[in-house]
């Protein structure tokens, strides 16, 4: 052995390059993390809430409108949505509460203002349900809004 050589396996570079291809092949199946943007609108998820709704597809669309409802707080009509889908499951409460944020973003709106007396009467609050239909009459007296009242002053009279 000579003194100040290092003795090199001759197969040594073999050996590195394939650790390496190995190293690289490795890399590239590693798992990897995109963070994709939402590039669509709060309309845009909204109109898709309301294609997924119309498919039966509520928890999509739920997801939707709740989508619709971050991007643009202010806008009242996923709340509505949410509200109208929530009431069609048959969990009043909730549909109350988002029609409650719906008449928050626009106060005195007769439709919010009628669904919100439903959810109400669905219920069983009646006094609540009566008040808000009446506030909605003196608005306007569409044609829904006094089958509501008539339906909540039918449940009323069943009451006594």
């Amino acid at each position: 052995m000579d003194e100040g050589r290092i003795n090199i396996p001759s197969d040594l570079p073999l050996t590195v390059a394939l650790v390496l291809l190995l190293c690289l092949i490795c890399a590239c199946a590693m798992p990897q993390i995109i963070i994709l943007e939402d590039t669509l609108t709060a309309e845009e998820h909204n109109d898709l809430g309301v294609i997924y709704e119309k498919k039966g597809l509520a928890d999509l669309a739920e997801k939707e409108y709740l989508k619709a409802s971050g991007k643009r707080e202010e806008w009242m009509v996923p709340y509505f949505n949410l509200g109208n889908l929530c009431y069609k499951r048959g969990d009043y409460s909730r549909s109350e509460g988002f029609f409650r944020e719906a008449l928050e973003r626009a106060p005195r709106n007769p439709d919010v203002m009628n669904n919100l007396a439903n959810a109400l009467l669905m219920q069983g609050r009646l006094d609540e349900a009566s008040k808000i239909i009446e506030d909605t009459l003196a608005i306007d007296r569409k044609e829904e809004y006094l089958d509501t009242y008539r339906k909540i002053l039918e449940k009323e009279s069943r009451k006594f």
